[in-house]
């Protein structure tokens, strides 16, 4: 990482000129006080012009030297983790660099007194004092607003994924194989064409419903998945069949919008299904800790359409709530395997 930094690149000489901006003229204040709280009055730039140097030199070696401390320091203790141990140790670090520089300063290079070492050092500690609580608030400051950005960033991907989601739900090809069924079924049985419909509009309004929220319960989900595997099982002529086992208490764990929607929706495309291969998907609990969507495997299907979503939006959607990995098994029956997710006050 530290090879990669360029330390003559725009952003790092904006420090170092931000850092001589501020050293330079706690240089000159420096010894402007001194000299006057020992003269009476102020030193002329021309008389006591190595002086005014020394101490610009001074105060930004001094400056410089504690700046990079700070950064060092900041590898090897957490302002977030330990605030007060953070802000004592540098204060100390900075305090035994910068008391150095300046005493050792005055005493040889200036020739100051005793009184004027004193003096200096109560006002190198304020400096460096105030210096530290400033560095350590702007710290803290960057760190949140670092966390915010990444907050917004992961809200707008979580909104991102789940449009993709609504996106597949409501796509034409689905559309087109609703309206399809709905035409063949008004002069065979409008009854169930009417019941069709209905089963329809509820899984297109669940879809809307749903698309800007986290999670829904487990129950409103399973709930979703039986109007719409009443769609697919009349498309299909009752050559899909889904069986659901769940237990009571796991109902209303949390679960992202649409997850088992599009495990079942997988199985269909990535299957034939006709009287002679039948599909069954079984949705089920293992040890309450996690959901298992399992689906036999029939004769694949010819060129799936595929929406480029499916597992791998699953896969990056549970990654925001969870560390757990969904697990998948590709053996005689294909089997996906999900965490159940804690309660939280988000879950609505």
């Amino acid at each position: 990482m530290l090879s990669n930094v360029n330390p003559t690149s725009p952003f790092f000489m904006r420090k170092y000129w931000l850092l001589f901006a501020i050293s330079t003229p706690v240089g000159i204040l420096f010894l402007l006080y001194l000299h006057f709280s020992s003269t009476g009055k102020l030193p002329s730039p021309v008389e006591k012009i190595e002086h005014y140097l020394v101490s610009i030199v001074l105060a930004n070696a001094t400056g410089w030297l504690v700046y990079q401390l700070d950064k060092w320091m900041d590898k090897k203790i957490s302002w977030r983790e330990s605030f007060l141990t953070r802000f004592i140790t540098g204060l100390i670090a900075n305090l035994a660099v910068g008391l150095t520089l300046t005493i050792s300063t005055m005493f040889y290079l200036l020739q100051g007194t005793t009184a004027e070492a004193w003096k200096i050092g109560i006002l190198t500690t304020i400096v460096l004092f105030l210096y530290e609580i400033f560095y350590g608030w702007f710290y803290s400051y960057r760190y949140y607003a670092h966390s915010q950005v990444e907050w917004l960033r992961s809200e707008r991907w979580q909104l991102e994924l789940q449009f993709e989601s609504l996106k597949s739900q409501i796509s034409p090809h689905f559309l087109f194989n609703c309206l399809n069924t709905i035409s063949s079924l008004l002069y065979k049985d409008s009854k169930l064409a009417e019941e069709f419909i209905r089963r329809m509009a509820e899984t297109f309004q669940y879809v809307l419903q749903n698309q800007k929220r986290k999670f829904v319960s487990l129950r409103e989900e399973l709930e979703f998945v039986k109007s719409y595997y009443y769609l697919l099982q009349v498309r299909f002529e009752n050559n899909l069949k889904l069986e659901i086992n769940i237990p009571k208490n796991l109902l209303s764990s949390p679960i992202p919008p649409l997850t088992l929607q599009m495990l079942i929706e997988n199985a269909v495309k990535h299957n034939q299904i006709n009287r002679e291969n039948q599909l069954l998907v079984y949705v089920s609990a293992k040890d309450n800790t996690h959901l298992l969507i399992t689906n036999t495997k029939t004769t694949a299907s010819v060129n799936p359409v595929s929406t480029q979503v499916g597992l791998e939006n699953i896969r990056r959607r549970y990654s925001f709530f969870t560390t757990q990995a969904i697990e998948i098994r590709d053996e005689a029956k294909f089997v996906v395997q999900l965490p159940v997710l804690k309660e939280t006050p988000q879950s609505a």
